[in-house]
């Protein structure tokens, strides 16, 4: 743990993301568009404001701006377009397919974040690149069947199609 938390950004970072993973796995599994859905997934969207900006002030891995800073930086995109969609939806024909790609990749991140947090340190450090790819591909397939099964794409695929969202038979 002496590793992992190495001063008050890396406790604050952890902190959030902790119950960003939380949030965020309550809004995949749970029903859409319910004032439940909005309350923990403002949580979420809040938990990873301060996970990706206090990403910024973490350098201990390459001493310098690196592949986990862009990955920051995707990231902040991948919630912007979610959250900002809602707040737009007044204005935006298909409002909802864009913030459920956006959230959903958001989460997705997040997910692949951690699984490569909690096993690139388990290899020598000669094996890092070959780790976090393997382990990010591996997140993303697993995510993906996970974020599809329990979204309205695979459940009411005609509702899906009326909302102008694609339908993968």
């Amino acid at each position: 743990m002496d590793e992992l938390i190495q001063s008050p950004v890396s406790l604050i970072h952890v902190g959030a993301a902790i119950v960003a993973l939380a949030t965020g796995t309550f809004v995949i599994m749970k029903p859409k568009g319910t004032a439940r859905h909005q309350q923990v997934g403002y949580v979420y969207v809040v938990s990873m404001m301060v996970v990706l900006t206090t990403a910024f002030g973490i350098y201990r891995l390459f001493g310098r701006f690196g592949i986990v800073h862009w990955g920051a930086v995707f990231s902040w995109l991948a919630l912007i377009g979610g959250i900002g969609t809602v707040w737009l939806r007044a204005h935006l024909r298909n409002w909802l397919l864009w913030h459920y790609l956006g959230m959903s990749l958001s989460v997705m991140g997040l997910y692949t974040t951690f699984v490569v947090e909690a096993t690139y340190r388990l290899f020598p450090a000669r094996f890092f690149w070959w780790t976090t790819l393997g382990t990010s591909l591996v997140s993303f397939a697993v995510g993906s069947l996970l974020i599809y099964n329990y979204s309205s794409l695979s459940r009411q695929p005609a509702e899906a199609a009326d909302r102008g969202w694609p339908v993968m038979d």
